[in-house]
């Protein structure tokens, strides 16, 4: 019995599950970290009532961890393994770039 290659495995019913599962797990995990921070400076900036931000940061935090973490499961899950790997390499390089504010 021979070895398939990658792009045999992938054509073999449910032969990629596993890298399509893979990839939307690690995406959402980009998506919520980046989607968390951005967001919630975003609101925090915003200044509330009182001018202080901490209750705009805390919702912004909540509402980008959950939608942008949603968006990165379907990035994930449409892009791949290798694209998503891609980005989250990309996204933990900006977050030790300690002259950045935040990740782009």
């Amino acid at each position: 019995m021979r070895q398939l290659n990658n792009r045999e495995i992938m054509a073999v019913s449910g032969g990629n599950f596993f890298d399509t599962l893979g990839a939307a797990i690690l995406g959402g995990i980009v998506g919520a970290t980046a989607g968390m921070m951005k967001a919630g400076t975003a609101g925090g900036m915003t200044g509330g009532i009182l001018g202080v931000g901490v209750i705009s940061a805390m919702v912004g935090a909540v509402v980008g961890c959950i939608a942008i973490g949603v968006q990165g499961v379907l990035y994930g899950m449409i892009n791949g393994w290798d694209k998503t790997l891609e980005w989250f390499n990309t996204n933990t390089e900006q977050w030790f770039d300690h002259n950045a504010p935040l990740p782009k």
